[in-house]
């Protein structure tokens, strides 16, 4: 048995195959196809093939109403097997319907704190989507716990073995490869969720900068390389203030999320001018045209260039 979730089973022609231990093949195999089948679609659009791209995109429609028929149980929520696999691919790849995401995600997490402990039981496909699901669902905090775990199975448990690479098992089996670089899904976490950097566009001609804050961490510094030119963000957190670097490449645009910690009568200053006060933006700072207030972020419209903002306020009184 191997904790990547997935099984050696004998041939009839004496060769081994591998094969999923928690989520049933038909259930990967059909959820890529539609996502395979929705991205035809899209380029087809692009290109101006409007027949094909409709055509795609109705095919896609059906094999996902499919899906959901065959795999998702109405009263429990949860797709499959019920292995976090089955719940997180469906949610990476927009197949929940959205009446069901919250009790879906309630299910993954469940099962994540619960039933593992705080552990992942994935393989390559399943670490990918888990990876990509959490976040984006409001649960990077239990993302974060996944990544920083140090015992079986876990990538600080490889790390506490003496590995150097990323092993295709969670456990080290030496007749498996040691240097599967697959299983490194977990980076996407820590540029695009962690530092926050994402395209909203294709080819990064406006990009969205928006940091999640989460557990003991106190201090992030990433940099994606980008057809434009390098993004990178530095950022560190006091009790209560919050310091973020940003640099943007020519011909690029940015929304830039600065998190406001749940703090209160919040100031932000970029190199030291005043751009956000008593609840409204400051102009005055060039390459920044606006800002709004959008939940727990303040959110700049910036040009490309370099930015230093800093987030001050005070605490909320306790009601204890």
């Amino acid at each position: 048995m191997r904790a990547s979730g997935t099984t050696w089973e004998p041939q009839p022609d004496g060769t081994s195959s591998h094969l999923p231990k928690h989520t049933p093949p038909a259930l990967t195999s059909t959820a890529y196809y539609y996502y395979d089948t929705w991205i035809l679609s899209r380029v087809a659009a692009s290109l101006g093939k409007n027949d094909d791209a409709k055509r795609y995109s109705a095919l896609a429609e059906k094999i996902k109403d499919a899906f959901n028929r065959k795999f998702l149980n109405s009263e429990t929520n949860q797709y499959g097997t019920g292995s976090q696999t089955s719940n997180a691919l469906p949610l990476y790849l927009g197949m929940v319907p959205e009446e069901r995401k919250k009790a879906v995600v309630e299910s993954l997490v469940e099962d994540i704190v619960t039933r593992h402990e705080g552990h992942l039981s994935t393989g390559i496909v399943g670490t990918n989507a888990l990876e990509q699901a959490l976040p984006e669902h409001g649960a990077a905090e239990v993302m974060y716990r996944i990544a920083t775990q140090t015992t079986f199975p876990s990538w600080g448990y490889q790390v506490s073995r003496g590995a150097t690479t990323l092993w295709e098992t969670w456990e080290g089996d030496p007749e498996s490869s040691l240097n599967m670089k697959m299983i490194g899904s977990s980076e996407k976490f820590f540029y695009k969720d962690l530092a926050g950097i994402s395209p909203a566009t294709p080819g990064y001609s406006r990009i969205t900068i928006r940091p999640q804050i989460v557990g003991d961490l106190t201090d992030v510094k990433a940099s994606v390389a980008t057809v434009r030119g390098p993004v990178s963000v530095d950022w560190k957190r006091g009790d209560q203030d919050f310091e973020m670097e940003v640099a943007l490449p020519v011909n690029s645009r940015a929304e830039v999320g600065v998190p406001t910690l749940g703090l209160v009568n919040v100031v932000i200053q970029e190199s030291g001018h005043t751009v956000w006060r008593e609840g409204r933006y400051h102009a005055g700072v060039g390459g920044i045209s606006g800002a709004v207030r959008m939940g727990e972020y303040v959110t700049f419209e910036v040009g490309s260039g370099s930015y230093a903002f800093r987030l001050s306020g005070t605490r909320r009184p306790s009601r204890d």
